[in-house]
């Protein structure tokens, strides 16, 4: 009976943590309705476009570069049961709740794996922690692929986990797939795939796998890396991206390059410390005990010459996080941006941690219980000081740079939860009051962990879970915010999504022209082809405008109103700052009856 109770007590905990996780990445769904925010929304969605008969390659391909289709294959569905943005936006956010409950049954999961005696309510705990961590709040906002990267990212974890204990063909054939799918959902993942790489080669030459599992390892990886090189060069053929440079490994080309010169190399030092800093901040200093955890069961292994039973797990995390940190730090390092400093230098390039998110959830979890593990003994002091130094280190290399920086705005608000808190308390940014913060919760999370009575250990555990998520909710919530769901209400009261509204109900079988304003702002084409999912979009300049057809659409900015010339040009909706035309008598007459307000001639309005 009491085993029954506990049972029950466990599940409706479990129950609570997924539905605060859940709620919590859709909490803004009731603002949120198309896909107005960023490229990287765009160009998911046009791959699953075209997956399911449509063609957005006049809008999308002469103004985006590629991007990976695994997440889109999980949007192309909703194509199929909808053609309205709102409800098919909203329910890609739901779709991210559902990863979310999901990441944590899988946390938990690796959770039990690594620290099979502790209590599942405090491995629950802890895992809900890791979950609510800020940044992971804000991409739940967001239909792009980070919330899906995620989940697949857990997922390989617990399968290597699970090939740990039970190394069969199976297993190994099930690791090697989500490898291959983490691949195809998003490239930057480059860095775990050549950790993966390494680890199964070190685990063939030490004899600890046989060649039969070793080709189940790395055969249907290699398989699906052939069929993606394929299959992308199709996409960007048939979609019109092109096999540019910046649509493969030629966009790193310049970034390569320049680490054979000093100046390369310093600006590398800098993007590394950068992340280092930032996410040390972020975390309260979990990054390093995370890193350290991997580290000691790594060095202990070669110094003792015995694997236990992780060591395998161990190092593939820290391979896999170096790995990530590096493609990170190379493709975000720009050699004039970082060099030339000046007032308006993107933050972005110093702290761009969005990149390592994917892998910054297992650090979390290692390094808290990693932390919790530790005695107050030397080890513990050795690390602390360790940890101390390498921060200080990275505050001294980056505040000569960071000082010349005034003008915040250029720093992409979505990843603000991933360098620290400031934004809650200063629209400015001050790398003194992030390293306040950092250091106050860090000396608040090591007197929880390691100064307490033996009998009050679950208490001083679940009080430091507590403390990271109750600093996590509200920054990650500002974040998503700031970055996301203000760009929405723009969008809404400056009354572009009114005029898309009105255009959709009379647009029928005709083509819409939407012309390039001086700012070349090629967003709105964007949004225009997303509200008008079967209509063809065309994304071309006033210039290039057919003028001498008839029975179309022109999408323009207000400004240029005043350079189209004719007598068959009509107003049918406006917006602050763009205007829709029709093309053509026939087609003004034909749509009048079914427009809310009188068509009015251009040259009518524009006359005194």
């Amino acid at each position: 009976m009491v085993n029954r109770s506990k049972k029950k007590r466990l599940f409706l905990l479990l129950l609570l943590y997924a539905a605060v996780i859940f709620l919590f990445r859709i909490w803004y769904i009731r603002e949120i309705n198309v896909p107005v925010i960023r490229n990287d929304e765009y160009g998911y969605w046009s791959h699953a476009a075209w997956f399911s008969g449509h063609d957005w390659s006049d809008v999308l391909s002469a103004h985006m570069n590629w991007y990976s289709y695994g997440y889109s294959l999980l949007l192309t569905p909703l194509f199929w049961f909808s053609h309205n943005l709102h409800v098919m936006y909203k329910a890609a956010i739901i779709g991210n709740g559902i990863c979310g409950i999901l990441s944590f049954y899988l946390c938990l999961s690796c959770a039990r794996a690594i620290a099979p005696k502790i209590k599942t309510w405090i491995l629950a705990t802890v895992s809900f922690m890791v979950m609510m961590y800020s940044s992971y709040l804000t991409q739940g906002a967001i239909a792009w692929s980070e919330t899906f990267l995620y989940l697949l990212v857990w997922l390989l974890f617990r399968l290597f986990l699970h090939f740990e204990r039970r190394p069969d063909t199976g297993s190994a054939l099930l690791l090697s797939l989500c490898m291959g799918a983490c691949y195809i959902t998003h490239n930057r993942t480059i860095g775990i795939l050549t950790a993966y790489l390494m680890i199964v080669l070190f685990l063939r030459l030490t004899d600890t796998i046989g060649w039969k599992l070793f080709f189940s390892l790395l055969l249907p990886l290699i398989c699906i890396l052939f069929v993606n090189t394929d299959i992308k060069t199709y996409l960007c053929m048939v979609e019109g991206f092109g096999l540019k440079p910046k649509n493969g490994m030629g966009a790193q080309k310049e970034h390569l390059l320049s680490l054979l010169t000093p100046e390369g190399w310093q600006n590398l030092i800098h993007a590394l410390g950068g992340q280092f800093w930032g996410l040390m901040t972020s975390t309260f200093g979990l990054l390093y005990w995370g890193l350290a955890a991997c580290v000691s069961h790594t060095v202990r292994a070669l110094r003792t010459k015995k694997a236990d039973r992780h060591t395998a797990f161990y190092l593939f995390v820290l391979l896999a996080s170096i790995g990530t940190f590096l493609i990170s730090a190379i493709s975000l390092i720009d050699p004039p941006s970082i060099t030339n400093m000046h007032a308006d230098t993107d933050l972005s390039y110093f702290f761009y941690t969005r990149y390592n998110e994917c892998i910054i959830g297992i650090l979390l979890l290692l390094g808290f219980w990693e932390l919790y593990s530790c005695k107050k003994d030397r080890k513990f002091l050795l690390s602390t000081i360790s940890a101390a130094l390498l921060y200080a280190a990275a505050c001294v290399l980056l505040q000569d740079s960071l000082q010349q920086v005034t003008d915040t705005w250029h720093y992409r608000p979505f990843c603000a939860a991933g360098i620290g808190f400031y934004r809650l308390f200063s629209e400015t940014f001050s790398m003194r009051c992030c390293v306040l913060i950092a250091a106050a919760g860090f000396f608040i999370l090591v007197l929880l962990l390691t100064f307490y009575k033996k009998h009050l250990q679950h208490l001083h555990l679940t009080a430091a879970c507590l403390l990271l998520t109750a600093v996590f909710i509200p920054t990650g919530l500002y974040s998503a915010e700031s970055g996301t769901i203000l760009s929405q209400r723009g969008k809404v009261s400056c009354g572009n999504l009114a005029m898309y509204g009105q255009l959709k109900k009379v647009v029928g079988k005709q083509d819409v022209y939407c012309t390039l304003d001086d700012t070349k702002n090629y967003r709105i084409a964007y949004e225009l082809q997303v509200n008008l999912i079967d209509t063809h979009v065309y994304s071309i300049t006033l210039e290039d405008l057919p003028v001498l057809e008839d029975n179309y659409f022109i999408c323009c900015s207000n400004g240029d109103l005043d350079h189209i010339d004719g007598t068959d040009y009509y107003l049918l909706a406006q917006s602050n700052a763009y205007t829709v035309l029709v093309k053509g008598d026939a087609l003004a007459r034909e749509i009048a009856p079914h427009t809310e307000q009188q068509l009015k001639n251009l040259n009518d309005i524009n006359t005194p």
